[in-house]
């Protein structure tokens, strides 16, 4: 199973790299409206977001937004002695820097309980119809999407959905899947 998942995120990955910058900036757009209009409609006052990377959903507008509208915002950072991830406040991109395999996390900033969020944004390489999904390999979102958890919002392109992923008994699927095309709604 093990490296079934391998090829397909490899695959994955590559898939997304290769969607064209212009293209990307459009589909990015799409994604963080439909994102932002959601939190109006369910009036989320705080929210996980994580730091996009690479070829990742930018999730920039999305905190600009939450920042111009006081929706409290948290980034996760990896604690790598437990393997699991921490949420903090952020209030501006300065309290972000290079952390966990260089992507930005916060620091010398309040730490977020969990049950104190709304929702949360989570990145993945392949989403399926049934909102499972596979991320980098490291399970750290698998571990926060467990019973007592936020509102969980996949952000993923069009290209990012298959019909089916290969699923063990740790994987946790999330709530809702935001594409640029359309919202995939489990719940």
């Amino acid at each position: 199973m093990h490296d079934i998942k391998k090829d397909m995120r490899n695959k994955m990955i590559e898939i997304r790299k290769k969607i064209e910058i212009p293209i990307k900036k459009q589909k990015d757009e799409k994604i963080a409206q439909s994102f932002t209009e959601l939190l109006k409609i369910k009036n989320i006052k705080s929210i996980i977001l994580y730091a996009s990377f690479g070829s990742e959903v930018d999730t920039w507008k999305i905190f600009k937004y939450c920042q111009e509208n006081s929706i409290k915002t948290a980034f996760p950072k990896v604690n790598k002695e437990k393997g699991s991830l921490e949420f903090y406040w952020v209030r501006s991109i300065e309290q972000l820097s290079p952390g966990f395999r260089s992507i930005l996390e916060p620091y010398n900033c309040e730490k977020a309980l969990i049950h104190d969020i709304e929702a949360i944004a989570v990145p993945g390489v392949a989403f399926d119809k049934d909102c499972y999904r596979i991320g980098y390999g490291g399970g750290f979102y698998d571990r926060v999407l467990n019973d007592e958890r936020p509102l969980s919002i996949g952000l993923a392109y069009e290209e990012q959905i298959v019909e089916r992923i290969p699923r063990e008994a740790q994987d946790k699927k999330v709530d809702l899947i935001i594409t640029d095309e359309r919202i995939i709604s489990c719940v």
